[in-house]
């Protein structure tokens, strides 16, 4: 499953009950209310399509922009 800046946004949307755009790219997710349970749901769900998302990782840089790098999708 190939991950764009608008899935990921999506992704964290559904999971924080916002619409995605009210998340930009460089926000914090954390100050967005993202916490550490929601994180690891995310984690979880994105594993099973196969792609590698640990928390640790998610957690280092908690923005979009970088998530959309750590899945491999900016590269």
């Amino acid at each position: 499953m190939p991950f764009t800046m608008d899935s990921i946004k999506s992704d964290v949307a559904e999971i924080l009950g916002l619409s995605a755009a009210e998340i930009g790219d460089d926000d914090n997710l954390l100050v967005a209310g993202l916490d550490s349970v929601r994180m690891m749901t995310l984690s979880a769900r994105w594993r099973e399509t196969g792609v590698e998302a640990s928390y640790p990782d998610l957690a280092r840089k908690p923005t979009v922009r970088s998530w959309f790098e750590l899945l491999g999708a900016g590269s």
